[in-house]
């Protein structure tokens, strides 16, 4: 099983810079893969948690990580793509996959904070479902690096083509997020795994099994797909025996990577917790 780092990109850090170095520390200590959350205005939880202080935009660190690191995979968890549109994303990950050499994986998810999403999203809010899933298609066809064209209820569009495309050929590998069956059957339809946050141990095999059952729908199979796990953690939390019992526990039950987000916008606390338990649970 994989480990994943959740940067601090959305807990008010004083420049973005500091969350450069966090991802570079944590790159060298071991982590597979560094993280990036996705909000846009500070509304509900965001704006109670950071009153004035910054959310850095996720795909503007990707970048950032993208020159500084050089192994790591860098992930969205996730974004939440009503609030955008498929057409410069696509073109901004494929620039980003190329810039990071092909390391880039796309978590994406339709959101549920609907204070945030009525004034900022593409669609009301009981139709982000329906244009999530035509935003993953479009992006499929973008990053085809050949003629496409498309007829649906959001986008319309014939013989348009975007380059670059991905780094390596098939696209840009998308982890669709979400517990519910609108999101695993998005998830069979136009994914290559899943993104999902806060389950325990003992849940992680219905989801899997849902998860079967809807790829299996689709015709496809599921089993030797990502099915990736976030976890929202005490950054104080520096038990490495009891880490190490938790994260054998996810991987008997059927996780591949978790994904792991200590709740903290200070960066020594970060430091401390990457020092601390990094290097005993990726070795």
């Amino acid at each position: 099983m994989h480990l994943g780092y959740v940067t601090p990109n959305s807990w008010g850090l004083d420049t973005p810079q500091l969350v450069i170095d966090l991802a570079v520390r944590a790159e060298a200590l071991g982590v597979h893969s560094l993280w990036v959350s996705h909000h846009v205005l500070h509304r509900g939880f965001v704006g109670e948690r950071l009153g004035e202080r910054p959310y850095h935009d996720p795909l503007v660190m990707l970048a950032s990580f993208a020159t500084a690191t050089h192994r790591a995979r860098l992930g969205t968890s996730v974004l939440v793509v009503p609030y955008l549109h498929p057409m410069p994303t696509a073109k901004t990950l494929a620039t980003l996959d190329h810039l990071s050499g092909g390391r880039i994986d796309v978590g994406v998810g339709v959101g549920n904070l609907r204070v945030e999403h009525d004034p900022i999203a593409q669609v009301p809010f009981e139709q982000r479902g329906t244009y999530g899933n035509e935003f993953l298609a479009v992006m499929r066809l973008l990053w085809s690096a050949k003629s496409a064209t498309f007829a649906g209820r959001h986008f319309a569009f014939e013989d348009v083509e975007a380059h670059p495309g991905p780094y390596r050929p098939g696209g840009l590998p998308l982890l669709v997020g979400g517990g519910g069956r609108a999101a695993r059957a998005r998830a069979a339809r136009h994914g290559d795994g899943w993104h999902g946050i806060g389950l325990e141990p003992d849940d992680v095999p219905a989801h899997v099994d849902a998860l079967r059952e809807a790829f299996a729908a689709e015709g496809r199979a599921f089993d030797g797909l990502p099915f990736q796990l976030r976890l929202h953690i005490p950054v104080e939390d520096l038990d490495v025996d009891a880490w190490r019992s938790r994260r054998d526990r996810y991987a008997a039950a059927g996780v591949t990577e978790l994904v792991l987000a200590p709740q903290s916008g200070d960066p020594e606390l970060h430091r401390r917790w990457l020092d601390a338990l990094i290097p005993e649970l990726t070795r």
